[in-house]
C-alpha cells in the first residue's frame, strides 16, 4: 500500500498567508515562501487554490468574517443594550478578543497598493461606521451627534493602532472610564435618574 501524504488544508495556507502578511507584509505572501514556512511543497497549493489571487481574496474574506470591531446588533437596540455593547466592545478591543489590530493594520497597509483590499477595506469601515451611528443613536444621540461620536469613536480606536501606541492592559482599562466620558459623552453614559 502506497503512503499517502495528507493534503495541506486550505486554513492552514491562509493561517500561514495571515501570519506572513503581518509580519512582512503582502509583498511576503508568495506561494513559494507560505509553502516554505508550512515544510510543504508548492504544489499542494495549486490543489486548493487556483491561484495567488484566490488566496488572497479569501484572506480578505477571513479578516472581513473574523476580525470583528463589534459585535452583532440587536435589531434595534435599547439605550441600555447599547450602553452594555459600547462596554464590551471596548473591553473586547483592549483584550483583543475577537479583534487582532495586527491583522487590521496589514490589511489597511495592503489596501493602500491594491484595489481588491481597498475595495474590502471601504467596505467594512462603511458597516463599521453605520454600526457605530447605530448605537450612539441608541443611547440617545441625535443623527448628527451619532454620526460625528460614530466617526470620533472609530478613528480614535484605529489611529491608537496605527500610530503604534503601547500601552499596559491595566492601564487602558484604568484609563477607560475616562476615554468613554469623553468619546460617547457623559450625559449618555448612564441612563437618566
Amino acid at each position: 500500500m502506497a503512503n499517502l501524504i495528507p493534503k495541506t488544508p486550505p486554513e492552514a495556507w491562509l493561517t500561514v498567508a495571515r501570519q506572513t502578511l503581518v509580519e512582512e507584509g503582502i509583498q511576503g505572501v508568495k506561494v513559494d515562501r507560505l509553502a516554505q514556512r508550512l515544510g510543504v511543497t508548492r504544489g499542494g497549493f495549486y490543489k486548493q487554490f487556483a491561484d495567488r489571487e484566490a488566496l488572497l481574496e479569501r484572506l480578505l474574506v477571513l479578516w472581513e468574517a473574523e476580525n470583528r470591531f463589534l459585535p452583532d446588533l440587536p435589531r434595534n437596540p435599547t439605550a441600555a443594550q447599547a450602553r452594555a455593547l459600547l462596554h464590551d466592545m471596548t473591553d473586547r478591543l483592549i483584550d483583543e478578543q475577537g479583534f487582532d489590530p495586527a491583522f487590521d493594520m496589514a490589511v489597511r497597509d495592503w489596501a493602500r497598493h491594491d484595489p481588491l483590499a481597498a475595495r474590502a477595506v471601504k467596505r467594512v469601515d462603511a458597516a463599521r461606521d453605520r454600526q457605530l451611528r447605530q448605537v450612539f443613536a441608541a443611547i440617545g444621540c441625535a443623527e448628527e451627534e451619532a454620526a460625528v461620536r460614530a466617526r470620533v469613536f472609530y478613528y480614535h480606536q484605529i489611529g491608537y493602532y496605527a500610530l503604534g501606541v503601547r500601552e499596559p492592559r491595566a492601564e487602558r482599562k484604568r484609563l477607560l472610564p475616562t476615554y468613554l466620558r469623553i468619546l460617547i459623552g457623559a450625559e449618555h453614559l448612564d441612563p437618566p435618574a
